[in-house]
């Protein structure tokens, strides 16, 4: 299934934001942070029977929450998650309690240098420790860019069986910046064949000066 991330158009209340995305019809919302609140959202939500997944810092009564406490506990109960950034000093406790499962039922996100599973290194940490992923492929093409992932790493994480959602967007490898979709983005063919398996493609690609024509180009690129 294709959901859409509320990210795409970020800033907007939260329900209206909702709405413009669920306006294409056969999509799920992926619930992040970074809208403003708007008054029982989740109820609104719930009585459109929109499909969603939560991630990261969303929280319906502010921009966003915390995720990670200084002991490396996960605070939020969500779908998927982005490790802590290595700034904050927990990538060695982090990835002990990950080991023995600590964090059962959340995604980890592939991220890019500056966080756990920014590099090749890392993501072979994970796969032989079969952490669940949620692989997104925009960070992917970073870590490609920035020359810290193989191609024989990169193949190997194409194959791993512990993925849980496939990630999309577009970058020019320097940095995340959530650019729109063409046929040539780093990844797209790749997800579009994995998620023929079952595995829900979230698009978090920016919006907000796309015309209704060129949003709906987008989702139609991104459907398996």
């Amino acid at each position: 299934m294709l959901y859409l991330a509320m990210s795409c158009l970020q800033g907007r209340p939260m329900e209206s934001a909702a709405a413009d995305l669920v306006g294409f019809g056969e999509v799920g919302l992926q619930l992040t942070p970074g809208n403003a609140p708007t008054r029982n959202f989740l109820g609104w939500i719930e009585r459109q029977g929109i499909t969603h997944r939560a991630h990261h810092g969303f929280c319906t009564s502010a921009m966003r929450r915390r995720v990670w406490s200084t002991e490396a506990d996960c605070l939020v109960p969500h779908h998927s998650v982005h490790p802590p950034e290595t700034k904050h000093g927990l990538d060695d406790l982090w990835k002990r309690r990950a080991e023995r499962g600590d964090y059962a039922g959340i995604l980890m996100e592939t991220m890019y240098p500056g966080y756990p599973l920014g590099d090749g290194d890392d993501l072979e940490w994970a796969m032989d420790a079969e952490i669940p992923l949620a692989v997104d492929v925009s960070h992917i093409h970073i870590q490609r860019t920035q020359n810290v992932l193989s191609e024989a790493v990169w193949k190997r994480l194409q194959a791993y069986p512990h993925i849980g959602e496939l990630h999309l967007s577009a970058n020019r490898g320097d940095a995340d910046t959530h650019q729109p979709l063409t046929p040539e983005s780093f990844g797209l063919p790749w997800v579009r064949e994995r998620a023929q398996t079952g595995i829900p493609i979230v698009l978090e690609c920016y919006m907000h000066r796309l015309s209704p024509a060129e949003r709906q180009r987008q989702i139609e690129l991104a459907r398996p």
